[in-house]
């Protein structure tokens, strides 16, 4: 079953995560996007703040799974495995290397070029929705991290890639709904970076070191 998406475009927004957020305190329903040409406080991870120069792919949408609080964590790899398969239309894999790097990192060349955020509503310890955060460059990169249009094989454009990685993104969480997360596991596991290497996970209060093992069957990290 489809995605019903339903796309706002801005020119500049403070943080599409909090617009749609507010959307859904509203009764928005699932399916609901905003994407903005440029943010002013963007969102990253830990509270940190996303980088949004003009000529990126900013956009956050609205979710909601009717499944228990306990299994909203599953939905990153969805959307991870959704935005690689989006990539995929654009990068020769003969000539670049794309790795999925826990939690939520898309690599090409070791450099990034997307990542997400994902933040749940409850009420009455339900899950009442996901607001899904996507950050994508395009044409400008910062520092460590690459721009898709300096690698990409065809011409990019902003929204043709927006659109690309909706219907993949519906693709996905449909096959999550209906077969639950073993495919999702498997489509990540099959591109991750780093098994069996070391690596720090880094928790928003700690750190822990160890040796990557990959993912269980919940999507919990295997250390």
């Amino acid at each position: 079953m489809s995605v019903d998406w339903r796309v706002q475009l801005y020119q500049s927004v403070g943080s599409t995560q909090s617009l749609v957020h507010e959307a859904s305190h509203a009764g928005a329903a699932e399916g609901y996007v905003i994407q903005a040409l440029m943010q002013e406080t963007g969102k990253g991870r830990h509270g940190n703040q996303w980088e949004s120069p003009i000529g990126n792919l900013y956009m956050s949408a609205l979710l909601r799974p009717d499944c228990a609080v306990q299994r909203a964590g599953e939905l990153g790899f969805v959307i991870v495995v959704a935005l690689s398969a989006a990539l995929d239309d654009y990068i020769d894999q003969t000539k670049h290397i794309k790795k999925l790097k826990w939690p939520n990192d898309i690599l090409i060349d070791g450099l990034k070029v997307c990542g997400i955020l994902l933040e749940s509503n409850l009420h009455k310890n339900e899950l009442e929705s996901v607001v899904v955060g996507m950050g994508m460059n395009i044409f400008k990169a910062p520092d460590l991290a690459v721009a898709l249009n300096d690698i990409a094989q065809e011409p990019v454009y902003v929204n043709k890639v927006r659109d690309n990685i909706l219907d993949k993104l519906s693709y996905y969480y449909s096959l999550w709904q209906e077969k639950g997360f073993a495919p999702i596991r498997e489509a990540w596991l099959n591109q991750a970076h780093g098994v069996d290497e070391p690596m720090t996970a880094r928790l928003p209060t700690i750190s822990h070191k160890g040796i990557f093992k990959g993912i269980d069957e919940r999507g919990a990290l295997i250390l």
